[in-house]
């Protein structure tokens, strides 16, 4: 066997080291074979491209590199079995099975199988979703198309076609659908209590009144009661504002009304 492979290969079929082999070859006399000037066969080369360069190289003869070297000077790429290239007979499969049957007839991945489905322009028609229940289609337009997606476990695509279908308005974080009803709270409420229950944010709601020139409510305090003004002075007023829950300004402001000094000169 020596001299009619190369070294390597022989080190590998007969399970020695290459230093044996090529120190055994040289104590014969045996020249190494010169692998990469033997023509290849017309059986041979039909091997290169369908299968890997390390088979190519077993079943020939020819030295790994060899087999390389040759599928490049054929203009054919290398052949990836985690990656290798679909069949029409796979093609075919697709649309017509789930994606998971397809992945073990054809011994592929889920993803693999529904990247292709999407290369080949099927997109998720061919999904077999479950059907849709009232609880997830009360949440349909109340967030962007992507967020239901992601909180049901659907597709982009799926919660956009069922809304579509059920003529729900799109929600999104920059833009509002207003209703007429919701058009009627502007002014009377303070914008902030406004955009809590539609989960907007504030601006939202100060650009949508003033648009329709609406003005804003004006906040009203509640009324001073005797026991509230009997506190006043008796403490810095920002203290005593966070006690009633009213600003410092108009603490400050009912105990000058008052003619009450400020309770760092109180207690001077």
């Amino acid at each position: 066997m020596l001299g009619t492979r190369s070294d390597h290969e022989l080190a590998r079929t007969l399970k020695r080291s290459i230093f044996s082999v090529k120190t055994k070859r040289q104590r014969l006399e045996i020249p190494a074979p010169v692998e990469w000037n033997r023509p290849w066969t017309t059986r041979e080369l039909r091997w290169i491209g369908e299968l890997p360069d390390e088979e190519v190289a077993r079943r020939t003869g020819h030295s790994v590199f060899a087999a390389g070297l040759k599928r490049r000077q054929m203009g054919i790429p290398k052949l990836d079995p985690k990656c290798r290239p679909w069949l029409p007979r796979e093609d075919r499969l697709i649309g017509r099975f789930s994606d998971k049957i397809v992945a073990v007839r054809t011994s592929r991945s889920v993803s693999g199988v529904r990247n292709r489905r999407m290369l080949l322009g099927l997109g998720d028609i061919f999904e077999r979703n479950p059907d849709w229940t009232p609880k997830e289609e009360k949440l349909l337009g109340t967030a962007p198309d992507h967020e239901i997606a992601r909180k049901l476990g659907r597709t982009r695509l799926a919660v956009q076609r069922r809304r579509l279908k059920l003529r729900i308005p799109f929600k999104s974080r920059f833009r509002h659908n207003w209703r007429k009803r919701e058009d009627r709270l502007l002014g009377s409420i303070s914008d902030a209590r406004i955009a809590k229950p539609l989960n907007i944010s504030v601006w939202q709601v100060n650009q949508r009144r003033h648009d329709l020139g609406i003005r804003p409510t004006r906040l009203l305090s509640p009324p001073w009661t005797k026991k509230e003004d009997l506190l006043l002075g008796t403490m810095p007023d920002d203290k005593l504002a966070k006690r009633l829950r009213r600003s410092q300004a108009a603490v400050a402001g009912r105990r000058r009304s008052k003619g009450i000094d400020s309770f760092q000169r109180n207690v001077r």
